[in-house]
């Protein structure tokens, strides 16, 4: 109704001004004012329905850990322990696992073993774990694991070529293979390197270095990059500051 009588008082204050009558026309003026204040206050009154706000859903749940990922982890600390026993006696030494399932005997708790070189004539040592947690190697004694065993001192007469000293089989070292440390070495981190390399590639990168304090001896580094070929990771080489994996555009 205010605002039927606003256009009202509108169109008679037309009129009035086109007739020239100005007392109506000031009481026309002041019945608009108050019209348009009635206007105003039942407007103000009117009640604006607020629409719902929709929660957000919640973050998704980070994926949980495999136990896989945790024997990958244990395996890489444990040869790295390894490493650093035998070094800290002999720092030239090099070793790879008796079994090439080593990794089941430590999760099943059985006995594993190392087979050594350049340890100062010991060929095999038994490896102390507890707990998933690398205490010592034990060396075996060199007489046992020798192929040779020593002779008693042959007699003056009759005179006979003397026989080669023990000493000389044990300082022969057997031939480096490094295919056996970079088949394990792959197998326990293989999982971790396909997350890596995928992340990395997410980012826009055209490779991914493998560092070197995260590799075993530089030796097998090229044996790994075989590994690694095979394990559908073609491109991988060697540098300065461990293995570069490059990805195919």
């Amino acid at each position: 109704m205010a605002y039927e009588a606003l256009v009202l008082l509108g169109l008679l204050a037309l009129l009035t001004y086109i007739t020239r009558l100005w007392p109506i026309l000031l009481l026309i003026i002041l019945g608009i004012f108050i019209a348009t204040l009635r206007l105003l206050f039942l407007s103000s009154k009117k009640v604006e329905p607020l629409e719902p706000v929709l929660a957000l859903p919640e973050p998704a749940a980070p994926p949980e850990p495999r136990e896989q990922d945790f024997q990958s982890m244990a395996m890489v600390v444990i040869q790295r322990r390894i490493s650093q026993i035998l070094e800290a006696k002999y720092p030239n030494v090099r070793w790879v696992w008796e079994n090439p399932r080593a990794r089941e005997d430590i999760m099943a708790g059985n006995k594993v073993y190392v087979i050594l070189n350049r340890a100062g004539g010991y060929r095999r040592g038994l490896v102390l774990i507890r707990n998933l947690q690398v205490f010592d190697v034990i060396f075996e004694n060199p007489e046992q694991n020798s192929d040779t065993v020593s002779q008693p001192p042959v007699p003056p007469a009759p005179p006979k070529p003397d026989p080669e000293p023990v000493e000389d089989d044990e300082d022969e070292e057997i031939p480096e293979d490094f295919g056996l440390i970079a088949f394990q070495w792959v197998e326990a981190n293989i999982v971790s390197l396909n997350e890596k390399c995928n992340e990395a590639i997410g980012q826009g990168a055209n490779s991914y270095l493998i560092p070197a304090e995260d590799l075993p001896v530089p030796d097998s580094w090229l044996d790994i990059c075989k590994e690694l070929e095979h394990n559908d990771l073609p491109g991988a080489f060697c540098c300065e500051g461990g293995i570069k994996i490059e990805f195919e555009q």
